[in-house]
Formats: structure tokens, sequence, C-alpha cells
């Protein structure tokens, strides 16, 4: 894999970061795109950015990484001596390469801005809550990066990064005098990758385009330090081992609020404001919450459970889930044996909640109609290899 000097374009609207990358048989344009108001902290004197995002796929390809333009000493160290072998030796989606690239050490400018990924959803609120008033004050809370790098999963990304960003600015930016920037890409485009398995590489590379912005980036944490593994198909469960190599003389990541559960999380949110205005799980980005999906269900049976959801009226039809609770229940119990909902079922039967025996049966249900689903699924996978 080759990846030229970056370079800046001004467009009508936009100025973007490029490089362009040759893989296989594909060469293609790659660029990060930012509000002219921006342009001037996109970093076009290091290929850092472009090195971080396209990693993932080298390492899947077994492609070496030739750069034309200069990447930061520290970070080239980190990937070849840390990164790259870890994951090579852990996982079998990866393979082991090495980077090459002149290498540089000189200070970049930074303006020293604290930025955290927002969606308004559990983690990305609580970061919030926890650094918006913090010691020391280089890492308090001034900037909410949103991102369009595979994360929104439209037809219409362009369009739901802008409403985000609207929303973001006019609710929790402005009651907190904090800075929205929204940034763009096509990494999403060019690599057909499941955004999980590489979110904590995809969000980094953002920030890295924008690392004399940046001096110290919350990476809000899905899940607890504790439950560190080389998941493949989920990323979050190692993402401290990457976020430690992707730091920079710039800028320094973190992985934010990884030492409480999710249930934790949202039993101290109940007590912030913000949170019960704004607090948006829902996979449905331009909407309010659905009340319905994965992520609305888990969550408002999770608040139900800590006795908090009442709290939430202004965000979820708490209405809805009395009417429906036996419904709500069976989700939880015909799902607990992943971790979200698990840790919900485990906290009704701790406080021996009443589960109605209609929810046990629902869940059965479920559980069974999911079973049937997946086997289904296997057969037509066994069938089509076969031909």
């Amino acid at each position: 894999m080759r990846i030229s000097k970056p370079y800046l374009r001004e467009e009508e609207n936009c100025t973007k970061l490029c490089a362009m990358i040759q893989w296989g048989d594909r060469k293609e344009e790659a660029w990060f795109a930012v509000e002219k108001e921006f342009s001037s902290y996109l970093t076009e004197e290091r290929t850092d950015a472009f090195v971080v995002g396209f990693l993932t796929e080298a390492m899947k390809q077994g492609e070496n990484i030739q750069c034309e333009g200069a990447v930061t000493k520290r970070l080239l160290y980190q990937l070849n001596h840390y990164l790259i072998p870890t994951l090579s030796k852990h996982t079998h989606r990866y393979q082991n390469i090495i980077i090459s690239a002149p290498v540089v050490t000189d200070a970049l400018s930074c303006a020293g801005a604290v930025g955290t990924g927002w969606t308004g959803g559990v983690d990305s609120m609580y970061t919030a809550m926890k650094h918006l008033e913090v010691e020391p004050d280089r890492h308090k809370l001034t900037h909410l990066l949103i991102a369009n790098n595979g994360a929104l999963e439209s037809d219409k990304n362009q369009e739901v990064l802008e409403y985000m960003a609207k929303k973001a600015r006019e609710g929790m930016a402005k009651d907190y005098n904090l800075t929205v920037v929204a940034i763009d890409s096509n990494l999403q485009i060019l690599l057909e990758e499941p955004y999980l398995a590489v979110a904590a590489f995809r969000l980094p590379a953002v920030v890295l385009a924008l690392q004399k912005l940046f001096g110290v980036f919350l990476n809000s944490a899905g899940y607890e330090f504790q439950r560190f593994s080389f998941v493949e198909e989920n990323s979050a469960y190692y993402e401290l081992l990457p976020l430690s190599c992707f730091e920079t003389d710039c800028t320094v990541f973190y992985s934010a609020c990884g030492a409480v559960t999710r249930l934790q999380k949202l039993n101290e949110l109940a007590a912030f404001p913000p949170a019960r205005k704004y607090l948006h799980p829902c996979i449905y980005t331009m909407q309010e919450n659905c009340g319905t999906c994965g992520k609305c269900v888990r969550t408002i049976s999770a608040l139900y459970a800590l006795e908090k959801l009442d709290a939430f009226s202004q965000v979820f039809d708490v209405k809805q889930f009395y009417e429906k609770k036996s419904w709500y229940l069976a989700n939880i119990l015909a799902k607990e044996e992943s971790q979200h909902y698990g840790e919900v079922a485990a906290l009704l039967r701790r406080k021996n909640m009443e589960i109605p025996a209609d929810a046990v049966r629902q869940a059965r249900i479920m559980r069974i109609a999911s079973k049937a689903a997946g086997k289904h699924k296997e057969d037509l996978l066994r069938a089509e290899k076969r031909r």
C-alpha cells in the first residue's frame, strides 16, 4: 500500500485534507473535510491520519505501507513495534506488516482543545458529564466532534452529519459553551469494513486529521476495562491498546470512563439535567428516540430496573413502556446472553423486581424464533457455498 503526501483542497463549502492511496489493484483519493472555520487545523504536514485510517485494510490484505509524506516518529514506532505485532498475533483477521515513512519530530502548533466524539448516547453523554468540570483544566471538555467515518449507517450520511451538528449546537453545546466540529470523510466508501470491527481506528484517524486542534481526545469507552479482549468483530473491547499507540507529540487519547459499567453510567446520568433533555441512544439519528429499537429497549429497561425511568420522560415515552412492559422485558430476557441486556436482566432479578409471566413466555418464543432464523441463515450460506 502506498500513501502519497497529504495535500489540502479548497471547495465551496469546506476544506479537504487529501491523499492518494494505492493498494491491490486500486488507486483512490481519501479525504477528510471540515467547514472553513476549522481548515487551519487540518494536518497536511503529517500522513498520520491516513496511516491510521488505512491500517486495518493493509493488515487485512497483508500489504506493507509505504508513505511518501512524513509520519510522526513516535506514532510510527508505536505502530511498528507494539500495535501491529500484537494484533497480528492475537487475531486471525490481521497480518503482520511494516510501515515505512520519513519521520519528523518537530512539534506542531496545537490549540490544545479537549474533544469527545458526540452522538448523545449513553457513553458520550457520560463522558461529557464527567469532563465539563474536571481537574486539571487541560482535560476539561471544550469540543464535541461529530464524524462521518462509518458510524453513520445511512444512505444520507451528509444530511445526517449536518442534522447532528445542528442539533448539538442548539442543545448541549449551547448550554455549556462547547464548540461543535463536524468532519466528513470517504473512508466508509473506500473501505468495506464492518464499523464495529474498526471503530477504535476510524475515530482516532479523524482526530489525527485535526491534531493541530486536539491536545486531548476522550474516546468514550463502550465496555469496562476488565472486559479487555481481542474480539475481532468489535474493536471497542480492546481499544485501550490502539488508543495508546495512536498518541503523537500533539494529541493524547483516553479510553474515557471505562472504569464503570453501562448501568452505573445511567444511574449517574439520572441526576444530570442535560441527559434528561438530550439523551439519544436511538439508532434512528434524525428523529426522537423511537423506543423500540434495540438500543432504546435496553436503555429504557435499564432505567426502569434502576428505578430512574420517570426522570427521562422528556426523551422517552414512559407511558408506552408501562403499557408494553411485558414486551420490553421479554426482549431483555431473550437477549440476556448479550452483555448489555444481561446486565439489565441480572439487575431485575437482584432487586426482585416483578417480571410478568407473559414476559417470560414471550422471551422463550423470541429465543426459539431467533435460533430458527440463525439456523436458516446458516443453511442458506452452506447452500450458497455448495453452488
